[in-house]
């Protein structure tokens, strides 16, 4: 394991971050309605329907309320695909937490006497416009005038099916995910709660009023990152940043910050596009290289970029040469830095004071492909995980996978 610290920070005392969106920018609310029911009615043709409760990137689980929940499962695709590779920590740990929280949640019959807790959960792809198409299955019964459907079938009592309403919403993880959906929910007056979205600006309570955090805001690490640097002397860097909210704001917190406390002088703020080219991220080591005095690198990226901007560094056999200091994105995650090693080698990350839950590991360990059908994604992630093929028919020749036992 490469020698990376990770620090961990607790921000000043306060309350859920509460924040939703801009007033003065919104389309007209009957307007907005009917588009967002046409986009709805399109996206909802085209999902195959299914027996049971599997829908189309989607979880789930009925209940007296339910609860929605918006995770990146995959991550972002390429070529115009939505969706990427699988995302284990970030994704597919997350889900399962929020589930075992709802298995807690409704054993206990001093908590919720009398109700059941239900979710639909949806997987964002890491991607603003791919989660608000799949959010608007939250605002869906709100949309409808009459949604309830009835079927009758050989000539029975007539089954009555009432659409879902999700009363509040888990998520997002990326900030400009988060911003997006905000937006949407607001007009529903549907809560909103984030597990992970820091960009500064979801702290405005008059645009985002019906959204709430339980991690700070970007404003605290940078003021960390600021503190590291300086204690460490290190008075020339580069910053780099992913394009969007998280990003950008965070490299702007960081900077600001700087200049306040003085001593730190800024080499080059370099960004990466949201949609990368071939050959992008050498382009950005090779800015980096540009100035060989500012050997440290401040990071506000999310995992992906973070990974292939290191495995740049390793291709333009710069180990050892930058000094990376991390956001929370990177924090203590596995996934950016697999099978490059050497290259996070003396980074220091940033990651918010966090809890281990009581029972959570002993439950995730537990999960088998038999005991847990309700995750759509498990079979998905156990291929992944144990690096094997469920269908002896996949399993190719020389292709270093088995068949999943």
């Amino acid at each position: 394991m490469s020698a990376r610290a990770v620090v961990m920070f607790q921000p000043p005392a306060c309350r859920l971050d509460r924040i939703g969106c801009q007033r003065n920018s919104l389309i007209a609310p009957p307007l907005l309605l009917l588009l967002l029911y046409s986009s709805l009615m399109a996206t909802q043709a085209a999902k195959p329907k299914g027996p049971g409760h599997t829908h189309l990137n989607s979880i789930r689980i009925d209940g007296d309320i339910s609860l929605g929940g918006l995770f990146p499962v995959h991550a972002r695709g390429h070529d115009g695909k939505p969706c990427g590779e699988l995302k284990k920590e970030k994704g597919i740990h997350r889900l399962e937490a929020m589930l075992f929280a709802l298995d807690r949640i409704n054993n206990d019959n001093n908590l919720l006497p009398n109700i059941t807790l239900g979710a639909r959960v949806l997987d964002t792809c890491s991607r603003d416009t791919h989660a608000l198409e799949q959010s608007l299955t939250f605002v869906q019964a709100l949309i409808e005038k009459d949604g309830t459907d009835v079927k009758c079938l050989g000539g029975g009592s007539p089954i009555i099916t009432k659409p879902e309403r999700v009363v509040g919403v888990i998520g997002a993880s990326s900030s400009s995910v988060s911003i997006m959906v905000a937006n949407i929910l607001r007009l529903f007056k549907i809560p909103q709660v984030s597990y992970a979205s820091t960009a500064p600006e979801l702290s405005d309570n008059t645009r985002y009023d019906f959204f709430s955090r339980v991690v700070p805001p970007d404003t605290y690490q940078a003021q960390a990152m600021v503190d590291i640097v300086k204690a460490m002397r290190w008075n020339y860097v580069s910053t780099v940043a992913s394009e969007g909210n998280y990003g950008e704001s965070g490299v702007d917190a960081f900077i600001q910050k700087s200049r306040e406390d003085g001593g730190v002088c800024i080499s080059q703020s370099v960004k990466i596009p949201r949609e990368p080219k071939q050959g992008e991220f050498d382009k950005v080591i090779r800015r980096l290289r540009e100035n060989p005095n500012a050997r440290v690198v401040i990071i506000f990226a999310n995992e992906d970029d973070i990974r292939r901007l290191l495995h740049a560094a390793k291709k333009a056999n710069q180990t050892g040469h930058f000094i990376w200091v991390g956001s929370d994105s990177w924090g203590s995650k596995i996934s950016p830095v697999v099978h490059q090693e050497e290259m996070a080698e003396g980074a220091v990350t940033i990651l918010p004071k966090r809890q281990s839950i009581k029972g959570f590991d002993r439950y995730f360990i537990s999960r088998t492909l038999e005991n847990n059908r309700r995750n759509i994604w498990f079979a998905e992630f156990w291929e992944n995980n144990f690096n094997c093929k469920l269908s002896r028919h996949a399993v190719k020749k020389g292709s270093g996978l088995k068949k999943c036992t």
